[in-house]
């Protein structure tokens, strides 16, 4: 199903697909959810006059996977890469990507853990992949199948530094190892739709501005 106009919505539900490996947009709240993406897409739901329904996804690979029929709105990272197959709104929020370190490296930065001979751990498909991939010096980037997978090989040892979004990595304790304070990457997210329903861009884009200014936040 693809995102059509609005007034053909009005009699279906929105469907809002949620990464929840991105806990600075979405954290579960029981049996429900909170956080930014969640409402961003309630304002969204809002101004369709269509019911709202969420479709949970371990991490973005996820959601990308089940583009174009599994959901209506996705909330990702703009990627020109990807723009084929996704059409993305004006960016919304911005997050930082950095490492968690082992304790017995000394370094104090990202671009210390960059330059050194230190292994990577991180994600396919993660948002900030390109940019990682293109800083770290070639054979020292390890590419998890999945964030999960990532983290649990550096729980079993393996790396010097994990590569994840700032608010992610501080959701998962492991012992031994701290976050840089600084990042490599800064990554711009957005409300993505199908490239085929581009056509709602616009009002999504009003959407997000009318509830900035008004409240200067979600």
């Amino acid at each position: 199903m693809v995102l059509t106009a609005m007034k053909e919505r009005a009699h279906s539900a929105l469907r809002a697909a949620l990464n929840m490996n991105n806990t600075a947009l979405v954290q579960r709240a029981g049996d429900g959810y909170t956080g930014l993406a969640v409402r961003i897409a309630e304002r969204i739901s809002a101004e369709m006059g269509a019911p709202l329904t969420f479709v949970e996804h371990p991490n973005a690979q996820s959601v990308l996977q089940a583009e174009p029929d599994g959901w209506d709105i996705a909330f990702l990272a703009i990627d020109p890469s990807r723009t084929d197959r996704i059409a993305f709104s004006d960016p919304y929020h911005s997050v930082e990507a950095t490492f968690l370190v082992r304790d017995v490296l000394a370094h104090r930065s990202c671009a210390e853990i960059l330059q050194g001979d230190h292994m990577i751990m991180s994600a396919k498909g993660a948002a900030y992949q390109a940019r990682l991939s293109a800083l770290t010096p070639k054979g020292l980037l390890v590419v998890a199948t999945s964030p999960d997978e990532a983290r649990q090989r550096f729980l079993r040892g393996e790396g010097h530094a994990l590569a994840g979004i700032r608010e992610t990595l501080e959701s998962v304790k492991i012992p031994g190892a701290r976050i840089l304070p600084d990042n490599f990457a800064h990554i711009e997210q957005a409300v993505a739709v199908p490239v085929l329903a581009n056509a709602q861009i616009a009002l999504i884009n009003r959407t997000l501005r009318k509830n900035a200014l008004r409240q200067n936040t979600f």
